[in-house]
């Protein structure tokens, strides 16, 4: 197992991966205008790397990570067009 964070280099095409990703539920109180009220929660989610991803849409993408359910995730930093 070798840790790589994506920002310096990305892992080798067809490499499987764990990816860390976060965000934060809703506060419970809905009168809650505090956008820090909440839980902060992380996800680790299995996926894979490639150099080149056509989706089921046609649409091509050049070094990225896709889920199990196919959903193509950028690298850091990256665009979100596709190329």
């Amino acid at each position: 197992m070798e840790w790589v964070d994506a920002r310096e280099r990305l892992p080798r095409d067809g490499m499987p991966v764990a990816a860390a990703t976060s965000g934060r539920y809703p506060s419970n109180d809905a009168d809650e205008r505090d956008p820090d009220a909440g839980q902060d929660f992380w996800l680790v989610m299995p996926m894979y790397f490639t150099t080149h991803h056509i989706a089921e849409d046609g649409r091509e993408y050049r070094d990225c990570f896709v889920d199990s359910d196919r959903i193509v995730r950028l690298p850091y930093g990256r665009s979100r067009a596709p190329f």
